[in-house]
């Protein structure tokens, strides 16, 4: 089988993780498989046939359509795969001239789906982004995620913690999207016996140290920045909770991996969250019951983790890379038989 992947992104977020760990995970299991994406990217396609394309323009532009036609128009592949909406928009608008199926992905919250409609398959990375996606042919397939060796590490410590403190942490860019206002709001109605450390970076940061500001909880904060991926997960490891206060997400990769870490999670009910950790630790979008909820859990704390074991177990058999890989070529071929 003989797969074009396109990609019409060149950051270092989930979308680009994604594509990149999929890409792998196909070549690995003897898929034929081509990258059509910006040249920056090719760093990570090693081994792997990457044909340089810069998608970044208007979906509309006509040269871009154009040299993009010529190149899937001569490659013939059996299966284009268009990785999010753009990349969609783009090749949709092309397939009445190929011969080639085409499967797309959504990742996230669309209001405008009818690209996706005019695919051949929709892969969503949660049912819950997929609910008023009304296709032909769609499937949920998991982000699979790298098994992780992370050591523990001493927070107290590294970060200069009392040592009776429970430490929690939340991870993600500074954006409205994340909810951290949320979650620092929610500090100052905490026991005085947590404290929270903040990974990543992003716009809201000064207007999200402000508010801590406003509320009291300097003291019970430490906003970290941006760290490279091996400490984050370290840090994820050997926290007593992670806390996911975001007020929409296509699929979460922070989850995923705090549960690969053995990590338990307090959440909004956000993307696919629920179906795996249960009502149980899941709060609403609302700053006095998150933090009655945290609470809760530092209270029973031990029967809680308890509680974990059998959700961090199935997360393992999971949110796997061959997971992810097996179920894509099966949609691949569904589409071709």
């Amino acid at each position: 089988m003989k797969v074009c992947q396109v990609l019409a992104s060149r950051g270092d977020g989930g979308l680009e993780k994604h594509t990149i760990e999929l890409v792998k995970g196909l070549y690995k299991n003897g898929i034929d498989v081509t990258v059509i994406a910006h040249k920056d990217l090719a760093k990570h396609f090693k081994d792997i046939r990457f044909i340089p394309m810069d998608l970044e323009k208007s979906r509309n532009n006509v040269w871009m359509l154009y040299r993009l036609y010529k190149v899937l128009k001569n490659e013939s592949f059996d299966i284009i795969h268009a990785q999010a909406n753009k990349a969609t928009s783009i090749i949709v608008k092309l397939k009445p001239f190929l011969h080639s199926k085409i499967v797309a992905t959504l990742h996230n919250y669309k209001k405008n789906l009818k690209p996706f409609l005019k695919a051949d398959a929709v892969i969503t990375v949660s049912d819950r982004i997929g609910e008023k996606l009304n296709c032909k042919y769609k499937t949920t397939v998991y982000n699979g995620i790298e098994t992780s060796t992370e050591k523990m590490t001493d927070l107290h410590e590294t970060f200069n913690i009392n040592k009776d403190k429970f430490i929690i942490s939340s991870v993600g860019r500074l954006v409205e999207a994340k909810g951290f206002d949320l979650l620092i709001e929610s500090m100052q109605y905490v026991d005085n016996d947590i404290c929270l450390l903040i990974i990543g970076d992003g716009p809201l940061r000064e207007k999200l140290e402000n508010l801590s500001e406003k509320f009291h909880v300097t003291d019970k904060i430490k906003f970290l920045g941006s760290l490279d991926n091996s400490f984050t997960k370290s840090i994820i490891k050997s926290s007593d909770l992670l806390v996911i206060s975001s007020r929409r997400e296509g699929f979460s990769y922070v989850f995923a991996e705090s549960l690969l870490l053995d990590t338990p999670i307090v959440s909004t009910d956000v993307a696919d969250i629920k179906k795996f950790i249960t009502e149980e630790f899941i709060v609403p979008f609302d700053a006095v019951r998150l933090a009655k909820k945290t609470n809760m859990f530092r209270a029973n704390c031990d029967q809680n983790i308890a509680t974990y074991q059998v959700i961090f177990n199935k997360a393992k058999n999971t949110f796997t890379l061959e997971n992810m890989a097996n179920q894509t070529i099966q949609v691949y071929k569904s589409v071709v038989s």
